[in-house]
Protein backbone atom coordinates (compact mmCIF):
# COMPACT_ATOMS: atom_id res chain seq x y z
CA UNK A 1 0.00 0.00 0.00
CA UNK A 2 3.24 2.28 0.83
CA UNK A 3 3.52 2.04 -2.99
CA UNK A 4 0.41 3.87 -4.26
CA UNK A 5 -0.76 0.28 -6.09
CA UNK A 6 -3.70 -2.12 -5.50
CA UNK A 7 -3.31 -5.12 -6.97
CA UNK A 8 -6.12 -7.78 -7.42
CA UNK A 9 -3.55 -10.49 -7.78
CA UNK A 10 0.02 -11.21 -7.44
CA UNK A 11 1.49 -11.56 -11.43
CA UNK A 12 2.81 -15.03 -9.83
CA UNK A 13 -0.26 -16.23 -8.62
CA UNK A 14 -2.06 -15.94 -12.17
CA UNK A 15 -2.39 -19.92 -13.36
CA UNK A 16 -0.81 -21.23 -9.88
CA UNK A 17 -3.77 -20.15 -8.21
CA UNK A 18 -7.08 -20.18 -10.69
CA UNK A 19 -6.81 -17.10 -11.56
CA UNK A 20 -6.99 -15.39 -15.04
CA UNK A 21 -5.72 -11.71 -14.84
CA UNK A 22 -5.42 -9.39 -12.59
CA UNK A 23 -6.20 -5.45 -12.17
CA UNK A 24 -3.49 -2.97 -10.69
CA UNK A 25 -5.19 0.10 -9.29
CA UNK A 26 -2.16 3.02 -9.09
CA UNK A 27 -3.44 5.52 -6.54
CA UNK A 28 -0.23 7.52 -7.26
CA UNK A 29 -1.72 8.40 -10.77
CA UNK A 30 -4.91 9.01 -9.05
CA UNK A 31 -3.42 11.55 -6.82
CA UNK A 32 -1.60 13.23 -9.36
CA UNK A 33 -4.28 13.16 -11.68
CA UNK A 34 -6.45 15.11 -8.89
CA UNK A 35 -4.17 17.49 -8.46
CA UNK A 36 -3.54 18.18 -12.22
CA UNK A 37 -7.41 18.94 -12.12
CA UNK A 38 -7.01 20.78 -8.93
CA UNK A 39 -4.10 23.05 -10.74
CA UNK A 40 -6.50 23.36 -13.94
CA UNK A 41 -9.55 24.87 -11.71
CA UNK A 42 -7.68 27.12 -9.00
CA UNK A 43 -9.15 28.96 -7.59
CA UNK A 44 -12.11 26.93 -7.49
CA UNK A 45 -12.17 23.62 -5.93
CA UNK A 46 -12.07 19.84 -6.97
CA UNK A 47 -14.90 17.21 -5.60
CA UNK A 48 -14.39 13.71 -6.61
CA UNK A 49 -17.37 11.57 -7.76
CA UNK A 50 -16.60 8.46 -5.90
CA UNK A 51 -20.26 6.51 -6.93
CA UNK A 52 -20.87 2.75 -7.88
CA UNK A 53 -17.94 2.17 -5.77
CA UNK A 54 -15.84 4.52 -7.43
CA UNK A 55 -16.51 2.89 -10.88
CA UNK A 56 -15.54 -0.41 -9.53
CA UNK A 57 -12.09 0.55 -7.80
CA UNK A 58 -12.89 0.40 -4.36
CA UNK A 59 -14.39 3.65 -2.80
CA UNK A 60 -12.75 3.29 0.40
CA UNK A 61 -9.11 3.26 -0.60
CA UNK A 62 -9.94 5.99 -3.37
CA UNK A 63 -11.64 8.35 -1.57
CA UNK A 64 -8.78 7.90 1.24
CA UNK A 65 -5.57 8.33 -1.39
CA UNK A 66 -7.84 11.38 -2.58
CA UNK A 67 -8.28 13.00 0.80
CA UNK A 68 -4.42 12.78 1.28
CA UNK A 69 -4.45 14.43 -1.62
CA UNK A 70 -6.78 17.45 -0.36
CA UNK A 71 -9.95 16.48 -1.55
CA UNK A 72 -12.62 17.49 0.91
CA UNK A 73 -15.79 16.95 -1.24
CA UNK A 74 -17.06 13.60 -2.44
CA UNK A 75 -20.16 12.79 -4.68
CA UNK A 76 -21.76 9.41 -4.91
CA UNK A 77 -25.22 8.59 -6.44
CA UNK A 78 -26.96 6.87 -3.44
CA UNK A 79 -27.90 7.11 0.00
CA UNK A 80 -26.33 3.70 1.01
CA UNK A 81 -23.18 4.46 -0.95
CA UNK A 82 -22.67 7.80 1.27
CA UNK A 83 -23.51 5.34 3.97
CA UNK A 84 -20.66 2.97 3.25
CA UNK A 85 -18.17 5.39 2.27
CA UNK A 86 -18.25 7.51 5.51
CA UNK A 87 -16.43 5.50 8.16
CA UNK A 88 -13.74 5.33 5.66
CA UNK A 89 -12.91 9.84 5.60
CA UNK A 90 -12.51 12.16 8.39
CA UNK A 91 -15.61 14.39 10.00
CA UNK A 92 -13.85 17.35 7.88
CA UNK A 93 -15.83 15.95 4.68
CA UNK A 94 -18.83 16.66 3.02
CA UNK A 95 -20.98 13.31 0.78
CA UNK A 96 -23.18 14.68 -1.41
CA UNK A 97 -25.99 12.10 -2.35
CA UNK A 98 -26.52 13.17 -6.04
CA UNK A 99 -29.82 11.28 -6.84
CA UNK A 100 -31.28 13.37 -4.45
CA UNK A 101 -33.52 12.50 -1.00
CA UNK A 102 -36.13 9.56 -1.26
CA UNK A 103 -38.93 9.22 0.89
CA UNK A 104 -38.17 7.35 3.79
CA UNK A 105 -34.40 8.11 4.07
CA UNK A 106 -34.95 11.95 4.89
CA UNK A 107 -33.79 11.26 9.36
CA UNK A 108 -31.37 8.30 8.42
CA UNK A 109 -29.60 11.29 5.89
CA UNK A 110 -29.78 13.86 8.69
CA UNK A 111 -28.43 11.67 11.21
CA UNK A 112 -26.07 10.42 8.84
CA UNK A 113 -24.22 13.91 8.23
CA UNK A 114 -24.93 12.87 4.70
CA UNK A 115 -25.86 16.02 2.11
CA UNK A 116 -28.88 15.45 -0.60
CA UNK A 117 -28.59 17.18 -4.07
CA UNK A 118 -32.01 18.03 -3.87
CA UNK A 119 -33.68 17.78 -7.56
CA UNK A 120 -37.44 18.99 -7.03
CA UNK A 121 -39.57 21.46 -4.28
CA UNK A 122 -41.16 18.14 -3.08
CA UNK A 123 -37.58 16.94 -2.02
CA UNK A 124 -36.76 20.30 -0.61
CA UNK A 125 -39.92 20.39 1.52
CA UNK A 126 -39.53 17.12 2.88
CA UNK A 127 -35.67 18.00 4.15
CA UNK A 128 -37.32 21.01 5.96
CA UNK A 129 -39.73 19.09 7.49
CA UNK A 130 -36.87 16.31 8.51
CA UNK A 131 -34.63 19.95 9.76
CA UNK A 132 -37.73 20.64 12.12
CA UNK A 133 -37.45 17.02 12.99
CA UNK A 134 -34.06 16.87 14.20
CA UNK A 135 -34.07 20.62 15.26
CA UNK A 136 -30.93 21.49 13.31
CA UNK A 137 -30.69 23.12 10.44
CA UNK A 138 -29.51 20.92 7.39
CA UNK A 139 -27.30 21.07 4.97
CA UNK A 140 -28.08 20.70 1.05
CA UNK A 141 -27.33 21.65 -2.34
CA UNK A 142 -30.27 22.41 -5.53
CA UNK A 143 -29.90 20.68 -8.39
CA UNK A 144 -30.93 22.62 -11.83
CA UNK A 145 -32.12 20.98 -15.07
CA UNK A 146 -30.47 23.08 -17.98
CA UNK A 147 -30.84 21.14 -20.70
CA UNK A 148 -29.87 17.61 -20.11
CA UNK A 149 -33.66 16.24 -18.86
CA UNK A 150 -32.45 14.48 -16.72
CA UNK A 151 -31.95 15.08 -12.90
CA UNK A 152 -32.70 18.55 -11.34
CA UNK A 153 -35.41 21.05 -10.75
CA UNK A 154 -37.68 22.15 -14.19
CA UNK A 155 -37.46 25.51 -15.26
CA UNK A 156 -41.35 26.00 -14.53
CA UNK A 157 -40.84 24.80 -10.73
CA UNK A 158 -38.11 28.01 -10.20
CA UNK A 159 -40.36 30.69 -9.79
CA UNK A 160 -42.11 28.95 -6.99
CA UNK A 161 -39.13 27.67 -5.37
CA UNK A 162 -37.24 31.45 -5.63
CA UNK A 163 -40.51 32.93 -3.99
CA UNK A 164 -40.77 30.44 -1.45
CA UNK A 165 -37.30 29.41 -0.41
CA UNK A 166 -37.31 31.63 2.78
CA UNK A 167 -39.70 29.30 3.92
CA UNK A 168 -37.28 26.82 4.37
CA UNK A 169 -34.87 28.44 6.70
CA UNK A 170 -33.94 25.53 8.04
CA UNK A 171 -32.42 24.31 4.76
CA UNK A 172 -28.90 25.68 4.27
CA UNK A 173 -28.14 25.70 0.65
CA UNK A 174 -24.63 25.70 -0.06
CA UNK A 175 -24.27 25.93 -3.91
CA UNK A 176 -26.39 25.55 -6.51
CA UNK A 177 -25.53 22.83 -9.44
CA UNK A 178 -26.43 21.46 -13.07
CA UNK A 179 -25.02 19.03 -15.11
CA UNK A 180 -23.33 19.03 -18.99
CA UNK A 181 -24.96 17.16 -21.51
CA UNK A 182 -22.11 17.55 -23.62
CA UNK A 183 -19.14 18.73 -22.10
CA UNK A 184 -16.28 16.47 -23.86
CA UNK A 185 -17.45 17.96 -27.15
CA UNK A 186 -16.21 21.58 -26.89
CA UNK A 187 -17.77 22.44 -30.08
CA UNK A 188 -21.53 21.44 -29.13
CA UNK A 189 -23.50 24.56 -28.90
CA UNK A 190 -25.21 22.92 -25.67
CA UNK A 191 -22.01 23.47 -23.63
CA UNK A 192 -23.20 27.50 -24.05
CA UNK A 193 -26.50 27.07 -23.95
CA UNK A 194 -26.26 25.30 -20.52
CA UNK A 195 -24.00 28.19 -19.41
CA UNK A 196 -26.58 30.53 -20.35
CA UNK A 197 -29.20 29.02 -18.38
CA UNK A 198 -26.99 28.68 -15.37
CA UNK A 199 -25.91 31.98 -15.50
CA UNK A 200 -29.65 33.04 -15.51
CA UNK A 201 -30.34 30.58 -12.72
CA UNK A 202 -27.81 32.26 -10.43
CA UNK A 203 -29.24 35.55 -11.22
CA UNK A 204 -32.53 34.19 -9.93
CA UNK A 205 -30.73 32.65 -6.93
CA UNK A 206 -28.23 35.39 -5.43
CA UNK A 207 -26.09 34.72 -3.14
CA UNK A 208 -25.70 31.14 -3.92
CA UNK A 209 -21.92 29.37 -4.78
CA UNK A 210 -21.94 27.98 -8.45
CA UNK A 211 -20.62 23.86 -8.63
CA UNK A 212 -21.00 23.15 -12.82
CA UNK A 213 -18.21 21.70 -14.21
CA UNK A 214 -17.69 17.62 -14.63
CA UNK A 215 -14.75 16.49 -16.22
CA UNK A 216 -15.10 17.62 -19.29
CA UNK A 217 -16.24 20.87 -18.13
CA UNK A 218 -13.26 21.83 -16.47
CA UNK A 219 -11.31 22.04 -20.07
CA UNK A 220 -14.31 23.88 -21.21
CA UNK A 221 -12.97 27.34 -19.50
CA UNK A 222 -13.52 29.56 -16.59
CA UNK A 223 -16.78 30.59 -17.24
CA UNK A 224 -17.93 26.86 -16.52
CA UNK A 225 -15.98 26.44 -13.54
CA UNK A 226 -18.05 27.82 -11.03
CA UNK A 227 -16.13 27.25 -6.96
CA UNK A 228 -16.82 23.51 -7.32
CA UNK A 229 -16.10 20.83 -10.01
CA UNK A 230 -17.25 17.36 -9.91
CA UNK A 231 -14.55 15.56 -12.06
CA UNK A 232 -15.54 11.78 -12.54
CA UNK A 233 -13.45 9.97 -15.51
CA UNK A 234 -10.66 12.39 -15.69
CA UNK A 235 -9.59 11.15 -12.00
CA UNK A 236 -9.60 7.54 -13.13
CA UNK A 237 -7.62 8.90 -16.38
CA UNK A 238 -10.58 8.79 -18.85
CA UNK A 239 -10.31 11.30 -21.35
CA UNK A 240 -12.29 14.33 -20.61
CA UNK A 241 -12.49 15.88 -24.18
CA UNK A 242 -13.16 14.03 -27.12
CA UNK A 243 -10.72 14.16 -30.19
CA UNK A 244 -7.77 15.42 -28.47
CA UNK A 245 -4.59 13.96 -26.96
CA UNK A 246 -5.64 12.40 -23.18
CA UNK A 247 -3.87 14.86 -20.34
CA UNK A 248 -4.63 11.94 -17.63
CA UNK A 249 -2.82 9.72 -16.60
CA UNK A 250 -4.18 6.03 -16.78
CA UNK A 251 -5.15 4.37 -13.31
CA UNK A 252 -6.44 1.23 -14.21
CA UNK A 253 -4.48 -1.54 -16.05
CA UNK A 254 -5.33 -4.80 -16.60
CA UNK A 255 -3.69 -7.85 -17.32
CA UNK A 256 -5.02 -11.30 -19.07
CA UNK A 257 -3.82 -15.32 -19.27
CA UNK A 258 -3.87 -15.92 -22.76
CA UNK A 259 -5.31 -19.55 -22.93
CA UNK A 260 -4.96 -20.00 -26.94
CA UNK A 261 -3.16 -18.94 -30.15
CA UNK A 262 -3.45 -20.05 -33.29
CA UNK A 263 -3.24 -19.08 -36.70
CA UNK A 264 -5.59 -19.04 -39.22
CA UNK A 265 -5.58 -18.42 -43.24
CA UNK A 266 -7.01 -15.38 -45.48
CA UNK A 267 -11.02 -15.56 -45.66
CA UNK A 268 -11.21 -17.59 -42.37
CA UNK A 269 -14.28 -16.37 -39.97
CA UNK A 270 -13.47 -15.54 -36.43
CA UNK A 271 -15.72 -15.48 -33.37
CA UNK A 272 -19.48 -15.60 -33.17
CA UNK A 273 -21.88 -15.32 -36.10
CA UNK A 274 -18.53 -15.62 -38.24
CA UNK A 275 -18.73 -11.51 -38.23
CA UNK A 276 -14.75 -10.83 -38.30
CA UNK A 277 -13.07 -12.32 -41.71
CA UNK A 278 -8.72 -12.88 -41.28
CA UNK A 279 -7.81 -10.24 -44.51
CA UNK A 280 -4.42 -12.56 -44.79
CA UNK A 281 -2.83 -15.13 -42.72
CA UNK A 282 -3.60 -14.00 -39.28
CA UNK A 283 -2.25 -15.15 -36.06
CA UNK A 284 -5.19 -14.72 -33.40
CA UNK A 285 -4.82 -15.12 -29.43
CA UNK A 286 -8.13 -16.02 -26.87
CA UNK A 287 -7.57 -13.99 -23.62
CA UNK A 288 -9.76 -15.17 -20.49
CA UNK A 289 -11.60 -12.32 -20.62
CA UNK A 290 -15.39 -10.78 -21.25
CA UNK A 291 -16.73 -13.87 -20.29
CA UNK A 292 -17.72 -15.89 -17.16
CA UNK A 293 -15.94 -18.42 -18.49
Amino acid sequence: MDSGILESRKRSDIGAQGASGYLTIDLGALRRNYAKLSSTLAPSRAAAVVKADAYGLGAGEVSRALYAQGCRHFFVAQFVEAVRLRPHLPQDVQIFVLNGLQPGNEIACAEGGVIPVLNSLDQLRRWSDAARAVRRTLPAVLQFDTGMSRLGIPPEERPDLAAGLKEHGNVEILFVMSHLASADEPESEQNERQLAEMTRIAEEFPGFDVCFANSGGIFLGDAFHGVLARPGIALYGGAPTAGVDNPMEPVVRLDVAVIQTRTVPAGARIGYGGVRVAAGETRLATISAGYAD
